[in-house]
């Protein structure tokens, strides 16, 4: 029997004694109260309980030492010494069980109050971290966003990048078609200065007005005269080359004199000069001879073709002339040249001898 009740009680510090009230899933939380009062209540039981076993302990421990036990040695007073004893440390133990439990009730509180400022905090956390993440959702969505809107702007800035460059390609061979056309007209601007510097030298040419491919001047007679300037125009065929023109559609220039390199413009201009200084007395003269008489002007033959009647007379203009040239009479057909055949002045000028060929009647049968 005593080796049983070892056993029993060898077995009961690794039971539990006590059921402990567990929560289901799904349970709200216990009011605060109502744990109190199952704590006191459980307090009180296990109370109850670690007195029986104690009992019980002590009448198994009393029945397992009765056999050796010396019943003669023990006493009354022996015994209710150590009651006393056993009882003042009950008192002890319950005193201090009961600080314990004051200690406990009034920290109760104080945890209620805390449990309830964390469940506060957690709400205010669950809050925070809700709007946490609604604006995370939020701004990553706007991320989104301004990433696609920034790629956009990104392709239509590689868009206008792409047309600069060709903008750029277009206005460099533009720019290099303008460094080439400044090129041309510093040449341009360098050669004519060249040739204003010429002109007013002689002080026999006048420049008259001066465009991208021609050049108008003005041949003067040095002499103090009424003879008006010779209008001509130099007109650039190519970039070698350039023609001469003159503005009076009667007068005919020489054809040396009608064309010729750019690079000899200075000697033609000079050589155009010194044929209008010697030709200017008898160009005026033809040009009031033309309005009256039908004649024609050959000036590389220095002939003029005079139409009479039926006939054709050829005057040759001598070199000279009027000044120290004459003019001479070939004859036209049937008739032949004759010293019989002139005007009656000493040095006949043209004008003398077309009056006297127009007046004479013989000239024209």
């Amino acid at each position: 029997m005593a080796e049983g009740a070892q056993r029993l009680l060898d077995s009961l510090p690794n039971r539990p004694c006590l059921d402990v009230r567990r929560k289901e899933e799904g349970d709200g939380e216990i009011p605060a109260k109502v744990l109190v009062d199952y704590s006191m209540e459980r307090r009180r039981k296990q109370k109850m309980l670690c007195s029986q076993l104690r009992v019980l302990r002590f009448l198994l421990e009393f029945i397992q030492e009765a056999d050796i036990v010396n019943w003669e040695e023990t006493s009354p007073g022996l015994l209710n010494q150590e009651v006393e004893e056993v009882k003042q440390k009950w008192k002890s133990l319950k005193s201090q069980y009961q600080e314990k439990v004051n200690e406990v009730e009034e920290i109760i509180p104080q945890l209620l109050e805390k449990i309830q400022l964390v469940h506060g905090k957690k709400t205010q956390l669950e809050e925070t971290l809700q709007r946490y993440r609604t604006q995370k959702l939020i701004a990553e969505e706007k991320a989104k966003e301004r990433q696609q809107h920034l790629q956009e702007v990104f392709q239509k800035q590689q868009l206008v990048v792409q047309k600069c460059q060709v903008q750029i390609e277009q206005l460099k061979d533009e720019l290099q078609k303008l460094e080439q056309s400044v090129d041309c007209w510093i040449q341009t601007v360098s050669r004519d200065s060249t040739f204003v510097g010429i002109l007013h030298a002689q002080q026999v040419v006048s420049l008259v007005s001066i465009g991208e491919k021609e050049l108008a001047l003005d041949l003067n007679v040095s002499e103090k005269t009424q003879i008006p300037p010779l209008r001509v125009n130099l007109h650039w065929t190519s970039e070698e080359e350039f023609q001469v023109e003159t503005e009076d559609p009667g007068l005919r220039l020489p054809p040396e004199l009608q064309r010729g390199a750019t690079t000899h413009i200075t000697p033609v201009i000079l050589e155009l000069q010194c044929w209008y200084q010697s030709h200017a007395r008898l160009l005026l003269e033809l040009k009031k001879l033309q309005e009256r008489f039908p004649i024609d002007w050959l000036p590389t033959e220095r002939k003029i073709l005079f139409l009479r009647g039926n006939k054709q007379h050829s005057l040759v203009i001598e070199p000279g002339y009027p000044v120290s040239g004459g003019v001479r009479l070939l004859g036209g057909e049937p008739c032949n040249p004759s010293d019989n055949f002139k005007p009656p002045a000493e040095n006949p000028s043209l004008s003398d001898w077309l009056e006297y060929l127009h007046g004479n009647p013989d000239f024209s049968t």
